[in-house]
């Protein structure tokens, strides 16, 4: 069963602990907000994704679990970032 942009979004926001959620794509584009995750904020979100990315080979990584995970410790949350080739998420936690 395939879920459309704004279900993912609903379900990953509805989890416990979870206090926003943004998806970006590859050039920076909000594609959806959730919570506390603002639309303005997506351009550094991919920018921080894809930095990340180029510190590793992504040429040779065949599993998306290998894909660089970043994580932002606020005071009030925290920001998990993360490339899915052509998008990112940011969980705001």
């Amino acid at each position: 069963m395939e879920f459309s942009l704004e279900q993912v979004l609903d379900k990953i926001s509805e989890k416990e602990g979870v206090k926003g959620v943004l998806v970006a794509d590859e050039s920076g584009l909000c594609l959806g907000t959730r919570g506390i995750a603002k639309s303005a904020g997506a351009a550094f979100v991919a920018s921080i994704a894809n930095s990340a990315r180029s510190l590793s080979d992504v040429s040779e990584i065949e599993d998306k679990s290998q894909y660089s995970t970043v994580s932002i410790e606020l005071e009030s949350y925290k920001i998990i970032i993360r490339n899915e080739g052509s998008f990112t998420i940011a969980v705001f936690q």
